[in-house]
């Protein structure tokens, strides 16, 4: 059984690497732009501007999983 402090820890910790993974998929998306061109560098940007608002997304995720973590620490600790 998990306790209150693990279940906050794998929560941020989750966030935290989606938040990385994007990262790291948007900086691919980059370096794809400026190899090609074309038909194909209409796609990636396209997916780039999608992933822009996922990492946006992502951050606004990660503010609320932290301020429910805190929450769940104050209610479990007092």
């Amino acid at each position: 059984m998990s306790t209150t402090a693990e279940k906050g820890s794998r929560s941020l910790d989750a966030t935290a690497d989606l938040k990385d993974l994007l990262r790291l998929a948007h900086s691919a998306l980059h370096r794809l732009q400026q190899d090609v061109h074309g038909s194909n560098y209409d796609e990636a940007e396209i997916l780039s501007y999608k992933l822009h608002d996922l990492r946006r997304d992502a951050d606004q995720l990660s503010e609320n999983i932290a301020l429910y973590v805190k929450e769940l620490e104050t209610k479990a600790y007092g």
